[in-house]
């Protein structure tokens, strides 16, 4: 098959995924610096989630309808950066919570159209190894944004004269770097002359994926998209009742990521580079893990790895609240909550590879767009539902019973997930 280009145009997801490492964590301090409550900060989560669910089923729908990648690839790199600008000069959270809406809608369009490109610009044998090159470069990037942020932010206060101004300066770098990657796009990438239909793809997400406190993963194939009756697929009841237990999992998550860095900051007394610290050991080692992952949950099964790494998850969040109680010295405290965020990491990519595995064996043979999509759509209902109520709970029943709320969605989750009669092959 004729194919348009190599695959030097996937090193356009590098600068993107610095500009995300950069800001994602930043996202919740400055809405906290910015005057916002715990409840806010939770409910600019949610509203990214929210506007993303639906933008990727318009975006992808529109990228599938008009048969066109590198436009919407635009719209997606450029508009993160354009949203990044806006939260920069944010000075109330009115203005904030608009720019996280246009983030969530804007950044949206890049996820289904690269991923779909990424196809349509190699052959068929070699999708598994651009799918986990494109990971990796994504991946590195969120890292080494994130060891930016810590390096800005420790002297960035002493160039600009103050935390908050820091905090808006790195934003722009983030928006600069996005807006770096549309160009990248624009130099680097034609539309392919071959077409793939995203339907016919039934390859598990058994590579990188980052975690986010809210629902806009960099990349997604299968959307559920409700204006195409074509095809009716009705779901196993076991996959349904999987999809529940995500839903549960997915709320419980983000439920304590929607106030966890803010926890760090009160509770433990960490500045911004400290917290920023506490996050890339999750990243780095989830990162590391992923090689190993597949053949750990090959040799245990699919549904009993992510059964263990929840009920892992389960555990290790509470302990951030028993550690933050504790009296001891600062420097004790913060590198004990770099190892139990390093062990919270290594979770997710369980999690995440065992999850993806166990969806493609339940789905049905002519359904498994259909099921993926649908399982894509629940992880952002329930990134939606969890920031919602992590934030309410933190700010009027106190950090205890945020940190309840969470672990009881989890294990509610897991509960589901061990009473589901699912074979482990």
């Amino acid at each position: 098959m004729d194919r348009t280009d190599g695959s030097h145009w996937l090193y356009s997801y590098l600068p993107q995924g610095v500009a995300g490492g950069a800001t994602s964590t930043l996202i919740p301090l400055f809405a906290y610096a910015l005057g916002g409550t715990l409840l806010t900060v939770g409910i600019i989560a949610a509203a990214t989630s929210l506007a993303s669910v639906p933008a990727f089923i318009l975006w992808g729908s529109l990228s599938d309808r008009f048969a066109r990648r590198k436009v919407f690839l635009l719209i997606g790199f450029v508009g993160s950066g354009i949203a990044l600008l806006a939260m920069a000069v944010s000075r109330n959270m009115s203005q904030f919570y608009l720019a996280n809406l246009l983030a969530g809608f804007l950044g949206a369009a890049s996820g289904p159209a690269g991923t779909v490109l990424l196809m349509e610009t190699s052959k068929r044998a070699e999708w598994p190894a651009r799918l986990a090159l494109v990971s990796r470069i994504g991946a590195i990037g969120w890292v080494a944004g994130l060891g930016l942020g810590i390096a800005w932010l420790a002297i960035g206060p002493g160039l600009v004269s103050a935390e908050l101004s820091s905090m808006r300066a790195l934003f722009v770098i983030g928006a600069a770097l996005g807006l770096l990657s549309g160009l990248l796009v624009q130099v680097w990438t034609r539309e392919p002359a071959v077409r793939v239909d995203r339907r016919d793809v039934h390859l598990p997400d058994v590579h990188p994926r980052i975690e986010r406190g809210r629902y806009l993963p960099i990349r997604i194939l299968h959307f559920v998209n409700p204006l195409d009756w074509r095809r009716k697929v009705r779901l196993s009841r076991t996959l349904r009742l999987y999809l529940v237990c995500v839903f549960l999992l997915f709320g419980g998550f983000t439920a304590f990521y929607g106030f966890f860095p803010i926890f760090l900051k009160e509770s433990y007394g960490l500045g911004s580079p400290e917290i920023f610290a506490v996050y890339i050991a999750s990243q780095a080692t989830s990162i590391a893990m992923y090689p190993h992952v597949g053949r750990w949950v090959s040799a245990r099964g699919d549904r009993s790895t992510q059964l263990y790494a929840s009920l892992g998850r389960s555990m290790l969040f509470p302990s951030f609240l028993l550690v933050g109680m504790a009296a001891l010295p600062y420097g004790a405290r913060l590198g004990v909550a770099i190892a139990l965020h390093a062990g919270v990491g290594l979770c997710w990519a369980l999690i995440n590879v065992a999850g993806s595995t166990l969806v493609s064996r339940l789905a049905p043979e002519n359904g498994r767009a259909e099921a993926f999509g649908t399982y894509n759509a629940v992880q952002g209902f329930g990134s939606i539902l969890g920031p919602l109520l992590g934030g309410f709970a933190a700010q009027y029943l106190g950090y205890a019973m945020a940190f309840g709320a969470s672990v009881g969605l989890i294990l509610s989750g897991c509960a589901i997930l061990a009473a589901t009669r699912v074979s482990e092959r």
